[in-house]
């Protein structure tokens, strides 16, 4: 558990945002009233009244990638939402803590228990998905004129079957290609180029983790078949024959000189800063700490196609989900930050000043023209809508665990190659890995 925000004054001279909050201060107070239930007239004036109190936010952070860059940019970003929400509510402050995601399923079961849990998280799909199913997240209901002008894909994901939602879609994170621009001029555009540039001398780096390793599947005919079977379809010849194809790349990449491959992509963020790699796959997030380490020197483009067609990343999602022990006005304070987080207003001002994310409001155009980092982005995200991301997050945390360990027993020639298939199909059918 790591605080790392306090309170901070609103800075003078903001004419733009109370000229632009006071347009949009009207418009926000009729959603958060529809999405609470709905109010006679009579209880008008009260909701109108300005907010006030303390929100306390969990923000989920990988492990592996919990350090002293990530908090910073966490603390930057978080300043940035409070900022221009306490222009509109100026007595509400924000507190958060920063915890490991692969904690906070443990850290809701204590805090829950005791009536402490957070107001909001901010955490991955995934994960929210999978605190829904054990009840230590709230679902929520928002009013159709909120979540039509949000991205349908990303609503349709954390729509639950009884209509509820395990939280509200806030930004996209998708994955694209970085690297050190001394040493590639140009980003390889195939899988065939990646790896005859490696074959000249370009340090590539490759993560075995699942959602990383994902953008492979679609070039090299893979993605049906680990589609099909996450959603229970028995393995046939062609399944076997998709994963065959895939695993016998992986031990040829593995197998050249200037391949590397990881287990996380923490490990190749670092080896790209020091030097040591030139070409990795990233998360859009991450190009922060790459650029205030590389940066002019910092290329970003979309990934590799291959013959099968173009790459498959997984775009993350970050939703805000809701805690448990939310006293009404708690609730009515974490209801009017989630619909300010994804209003036109805040979604442009986050890409406009931090353009590492992709906005979910449709309403709001990520500015392509001006940047060929968020054009690569935005073709990322394309790609990852155009291959269905293989249903990746709708898989459980041990089948992601499960195939990792199964890579790096196979790339260690612990397991053949019939092994690592019969136990991938397995894997992916539900099954363990012996």
């Amino acid at each position: 558990m790591i605080p790392i925000f306090h309170r901070s004054p609103t800075p003078p001279g903001q004419g733009r945002w109370r000229a632009a909050i006071g347009v949009i201060a009207a418009g926000l107070a009729l959603p958060l009233m529809a999405s609470m239930g709905g109010c006679q007239g009579r209880r008008l004036q009260p909701m109108l009244r300005p907010l006030e109190g303390t929100l306390y936010i969990a923000v989920g952070v990988s492990q592996d990638a919990l350090d002293t860059e990530l908090q910073k940019e966490i603390r930057m970003r978080t300043t940035l939402l409070q900022t221009t929400f306490r222009t509109l509510q100026p007595r509400v402050r924000l507190q958060v803590e920063v915890f490991p995601e692969e904690n906070l399923r443990n850290e809701l079961l204590v805090r829950n228990r005791t009536g402490l849990s957070p107001d909001l998280l901010l955490v991955n799909e995934s994960t929210a998905q999978e605190l829904a199913r054990e009840r230590l997240i709230t679902t929520v209901s928002f009013p159709a004129v909120v979540l039509d002008q949000l991205d349908a894909g990303s609503v349709v994901r954390v729509r639950r079957r009884d209509g509820t939602l395990t939280g509200i879609p806030m930004e996209l994170q998708p994955q694209v290609a970085c690297f050190d621009r001394r040493r590639v001029r140009q980003s390889p555009t195939s899988l065939e180029e990646l790896l005859a540039f490696s074959a000249k001398g370009m340090e590539v780096g490759l993560s075995l983790d699942a959602v990383n390793l994902a953008w492979t599947l679609g070039p090299l005919g893979a993605i049906d078949a680990f589609s099909d079977l996450l959603a229970g379809k028995p393995a046939t010849p062609k399944t076997r024959q998709g994963l065959q194809g895939w695993l016998e790349w992986l031990r040829m990449a593995d197998q050249q000189q200037h391949v590397t491959v990881y287990p996380t992509e923490t490990e190749l963020l670092k080896e790209l800063m020091a030097g040591a790699l030139d070409w990795i796959p990233c998360r859009s997030i991450n190009i922060t700490r790459l650029r205030s380490r590389l940066g002019d020197n910092l290329g970003v483009a979309p990934l590799p196609s291959g013959p099968f067609g173009e790459a498959s990343p997984v775009t993350r999602e970050r939703v805000i989900a809701f805690g448990v022990n939310s006293s009404p006005d708690q609730r009515r304070l974490a209801l009017a930050l989630a619909r300010f987080a994804i209003s036109p207003l805040h979604q442009r001002d986050m890409i406009l000043r931090n353009q590492y994310v992709l906005p979910v409001n449709r309403e709001v155009a990520p500015p392509v023209r001006s940047s060929s980092i968020v054009a690569a982005m935005v073709e990322g995200r394309q790609q990852s809508m155009d291959r269905a991301t293989i249903r990746l997050e709708a898989s459980t945390k041990s089948q992601r665990e499960g195939w990792q360990a199964l890579l790096t027993r196979y790339l260690f020639d612990d397991l053949s190659q019939p092994e690592a298939l019969a136990a991938l199909v397995e894997l992916l059918s539900g099954g363990r890995v012996r």
